[in-house]
């Protein structure tokens, strides 16, 4: 009750000032009305001289100076015993100074709480999300360094010629294929043909002894049986020839001409074979120098006739080297016309340009 009683006084003195505040604000707006009516004063000096005086006498503080009410007689409490802890349980709700009922923290906490937005749903179809591009690592700037190269192992000398045989061998190998191998030939005389007879007949076996035996035998032959064995060998010619054009023909120019260069190389290395040139029509005739053509005419003259060749070339030399400029102008002129042949003949056949050497020319 003395709580009551205090928060009563409270509420009223601070009613008692909000009118006294009203009152002064009317009696200010009353003044400056009037302050503007008069003229024979400005406006600023007629305002403070309209300006009201109040004198107002506020309430005392009663509730400060009232005693402490004394406590029931029923709780058995005095005034110094040390008061309860309010309990954890909610009481109800009191009344305030304005006769309404507080609401309980529950209450306001729901009542603060914002209510979910709610989305309408999109009546258009989701669209599908399209795959995002591997992101690509920025190369950086900074030069890496490069792994050491592994040193070469040096290889002792049985190993580097260890690897030379293997180089040369297959060396070999590749132009022996390049090389072609021709048909093989069937015995193309007469002797050739009797001992090829006998071995295949099984009458004698193939070893010196044979081969004696059957020229002993080739030896006794009469004029008759020996023009049997020619006209086999000179049929086995024929066949040979017909082969061998019919062989050539299955390549093309630059197949054969490839073949003769690989079939020179083999010569030159002295591998054991038969490595002679392969002969074709189409391949394209080499063109001739001036001092060929010189040799050509000399040799058609008759005045080596019976002389060796080499015994020739020499005085032939140096007959050449003994002729004018002038002289030797006819020979150089018929080497130009043959090199312009055979220039558009390799330009026909193989289909590519022959590749002069200048210096080898103004020599010659």
């Amino acid at each position: 009750m003395a709580l009551l009683g205090t928060r009563a006084l409270a509420r009223l003195s601070h009613l008692s000032s909000q009118c006294l505040d009203k009152r002064v604000s009317l009696a200010w707006n009353i003044a400056r009305v009037s302050a503007q009516q008069t003229s024979s004063l400005g406006g600023h000096e007629a305002i403070c001289a309209a300006r009201p005086t109040f004198n107002v006498s506020l309430p005392s503080r009663l509730y400060a100076t009232n005693a402490v009410s004394r406590p029931k007689a029923h709780t058995g409490r005095t005034t110094s015993a040390p008061r309860k802890k309010a309990s954890t349980t909610t009481k109800a709700p009191t009344a305030g100074a304005q006769g309404r009922p507080k609401k309980p923290a529950a209450e306001k906490a729901t009542a603060k709480a914002p209510k979910p937005r709610t989305t309408k749903a999109s009546t258009s179809k989701a669209k599908p999300k399209t795959k995002s591009k591997p992101r690509t690592r920025a190369k950086s700037t900074k030069a890496r360094k490069k792994p050491a190269k592994a040193k070469k192992r040096r290889l002792t000398p049985e190993q580097v010629e260890k690897k030379a045989k293997q180089k040369n061998r297959q060396a070999i190998k590749d132009l022996k294929v390049k090389a072609l191998t021709p048909p093989k030939k069937l015995p193309s005389t007469a002797y050739v043909v009797f001992i090829a007879e006998r071995t295949q007949k099984g009458g004698a076996a193939a070893g010196p002894s044979a081969i004696k035996e059957c020229a002993r035998i080739y030896k006794s032959f009469s004029p008759e049986e020996r023009e049997h064995y020619n006209h086999i060998a000179n049929q086995n010619k024929a066949t040979n020839q017909a082969r061998y054009r019919e062989w050539i023909r299955s390549f093309t120019p630059t197949q054969i001409y490839e073949a003769n260069n690989a079939r020179l190389s083999l010569k030159k290395k002295k591998i054991s074979g038969s490595w002679t040139k392969l002969e074709d029509e189409r391949l394209a005739k080499r063109a001739r120098n001036n001092y060929s053509y010189f040799v050509k005419d000399r040799f058609k003259s008759g005045d080596f006739a019976g002389m060796g060749l080499a015994e020739a070339a020499k005085l032939m030399g140096g007959e050449w080297r003994a002729l004018s400029a002038n002289e030797k102008q006819a020979y150089s002129r018929r080497a130009e016309e043959d090199m312009a042949r055979y220039d558009q003949e390799v330009k026909a056949v193989y289909n590519r340009d022959v590749k002069h050497n200048a210096a080898k020319a103004a020599a010659a």
